[in-house]
């Protein structure tokens, strides 16, 4: 990236112009955040010929809260000091990519259930596996940002048997 001097922009810069892209918060039904981004994932994936990287970057900049975190699953998650949890459309573009088959009442369902999660499971990159059983069995990916102000969720997705069994090779750690 370059400045307005068209010189190489320093480190400093680069993550002040980062910090300046603001992401709107949106609250409400789950159902009305999905049917919205999807509309408009569909049209950019058109637009873009399933170019996943071009969609992303168009997609809107929202987080949509999905719940507080309780005070277990904060600590675990590097001791974040944020109580909230996003799903950003970034996310939920890759999901819709990568996890096409999963339906709104079933990330809805999930969501209810990271409250009184009991398997809990150190992940790569400073995540956290989060093992939610909800009829069959899901992985919730968490992660939080490097000064511990939002906690995200990164990847949802159903796991069969042999999926379950390779998670239940991390570390637990509740």
């Amino acid at each position: 990236m370059v400045n307005m001097a068209v010189k190489p922009m320093t480190l400093k810069e680069l993550e002040a112009k980062i910090e300046d892209v603001k992401y709107e918060i949106v609250t409400g039904p789950f159902s009305a955040f999905y049917d919205q981004m999807k509309a408009i994932y569909d049209e950019l994936m058109a637009k873009h010929g399933g170019d996943i990287d071009k969609v992303r970057a168009e997609m809107p900049k929202k987080n949509y809260v999905v719940s507080k975190l309780p005070l277990y699953i904060r600590e675990l998650l590097n001791e974040t000091k944020a109580e909230s949890l996003f799903f950003s459309t970034d996310t939920l573009a890759k999901q819709l990519k990568h996890h096409p088959e999963l339906t709104p009442a079933e990330y809805v369902s999930v969501f209810n259930k990271l409250k009184s999660c009991d398997e809990i499971r150190e992940a790569k990159y400073g995540r956290i596996a989060l093992i939610v059983k909800d009829g069959q069995y899901y992985a919730v990916l968490l992660k939080t940002t490097d000064n511990k102000l939002e906690n995200y969720l990164v990847s949802l997705h159903r796991l069969d048997e042999r999926a379950l069994l390779q998670f239940r090779k991390l570390k637990r750690i509740y």
